[in-house]
């Protein structure tokens, strides 16, 4: 299968199916493939190389509602949210558990819960600092955290009071930030907002306005040259958007019907392998040659 995008291709190496729920949770990590479900306390792992094929399942004891996948120095680490809307909605009960981030190491596979003692604070999304030394925790509320597992003593930073809904942030190479985010109806503001870190806040880097051809972006990804992969979830299509925001390309745009919607990406910029989650699948590309040298 191929994709045309700019003046390349990109080609897709294999879809991973998963039965259930759909898949919230994507990384690639030593030659495999990590997905985590909805609503479900495992994690499937499959083979990044041919044949592809499924390896293991990794069951994590108490786990409730995963809602993304960060591999980090040889281990694994899920925002567990816990959602009471979401679990009423699918199960008909609250949870009384407190809202953590696993961490498991492959070492081991033994899984260890984190952070339970913020109490409900809604982790959603995990992305890495440009350093590797912390993880960026993006909660559905006006917070978020950067978060040393080592030390395991996270430093919260508040977000822009316009924010609303926030879905993920990411650190950029060039030190600032990007959020991506549902505003209210008529705000002003970018679905997609730079911003910078001022002691324990963030602040937006330039005058917000507004970016139509976005329905509800969910996930980023920075490639080499700066340009920023968008999960557009709604539109059904993963974008490439300039280092300014201002303008942006197709890469990825499954055919319609059944539920395909792009809602989580990981890049390993080592073998310019693209992994993206859908529902109830998950996607492996390869950005190839032509591709990565229109990024330098």
């Amino acid at each position: 299968m191929l994709v045309s995008v700019f003046v390349c291709t990109v080609v897709q190496l294999n879809s991973y199916s998963v039965e259930g729920r759909g898949v919230f949770g994507a990384a690639i990590h030593d030659a495999k493939i990590f997905l985590t479900q909805c609503e479900c306390n495992w994690i499937s792992i499959f083979n990044a190389v041919e044949p592809f094929n499924f390896v293991d399942r990794i069951t994590v004891d108490g786990m409730t509602n995963p809602s993304d996948l960060l591999a980090l120095d040889r281990c694994l680490y899920i925002p567990d949210d816990m959602n009471p809307q979401v679990r009423r909605h699918h199960v008909g009960r609250i949870s009384s558990s407190d809202h953590c981030i696993w961490k498991i190491p492959l070492s081991n596979l033994k899984p260890e819960k984190m952070l339970t003692s913020l109490g409900k604070w809604w982790p959603w999304a995990l992305s890495r600092t440009s350093d590797g030394s912390k993880i960026i925790i993006t909660t559905t509320s006006d917070k978020a955290y950067f978060w040393c597992p080592d030390t395991n003593d996270p430093d919260m930073v508040r977000l822009p009071s316009d924010v609303h809904n926030p879905q993920h942030i990411i650190e950029l190479s060039c030190g600032s930030y990007l959020l991506c985010h549902d505003p209210l109806s008529g705000s002003c503001l970018k679905k997609v907002c730079r911003l910078i870190l001022n002691d324990d806040e963030m602040h937006f880097m330039e005058s917000p306005s507004a970016m139509d051809h976005l329905e509800r972006p969910e996930h980023l990804a920075e490639l080499p040259d700066g340009r920023i992969l968008v999960a557009d979830y709604y539109n059904n299509r993963l974008l490439v958007m300039a280092r300014d925001l201002k303008s942006h390309e197709v890469l990825l745009r499954p055919k319609k019907g059944g539920k395909k919607r792009p809602c989580r990406i990981a890049y390993d910029s080592c073998k310019s392998l693209l992994l993206v989650a859908f529902h109830h699948s998950a996607g492996l590309y390869l950005l190839n040659d032509e591709f990565i040298r229109a990024l330098t």
